[in-house]
């Protein structure tokens, strides 16, 4: 049996390895459209690794929830195996994802409002004045 210095070490060397997984994670999912659904890959992957939860319901020892309920479908003790691990991921998964979207909305105002007038100073096409020299297509 391990000791508890030994589930701490572990479960720290655990979680610097989640730290090396999520950072090409993060690199690979800039080519998705649009920041919900990038948020959506991220926050799972965070979700899936990172919720820990109590090994045995009558132990102090975490561990990935992931890994509870993988344990939990292959010799299930109990008949709520599955759902003990799902339930941790769901609430931390969802908690993730509606804080990462509002970050996301709370920012985005202030970013489009200034890029909108860094279009328009930069664009001769807009605003008053003759625009037959620019335009593209003449007739």
């Amino acid at each position: 049996m391990y000791t508890d210095e030994n589930y701490f070490w572990g479960l720290i060397a655990y979680y610097l390895g989640v730290l090396l997984v999520c950072v090409p994670t993060w690199r690979l999912t800039r080519v998705l459209p649009g920041f919900p659904l990038r948020a959506l890959v991220r926050c799972a992957t965070v979700a899936l690794l990172g919720t820990p939860m109590l090994a045995y319901p009558d132990m102090d020892y975490l561990a990935p929830a992931w890994g509870v309920m993988l344990f939990d479908a292959i010799s299930p003790t109990q008949g709520d195996g599955l759902l003990r691990g799902f339930l941790p991921l769901l609430v931390v998964f969802g908690l993730l994802y509606v804080v990462t979207v509002l970050v996301w909305l709370a920012r985005r105002p202030r970013q489009s409002r200034s890029s909108a007038a860094q279009t328009l100073r930069r664009d001769p096409s807009f605003g008053g004045g003759d625009h037959r020299g620019h335009s593209a297509r003449r007739d």
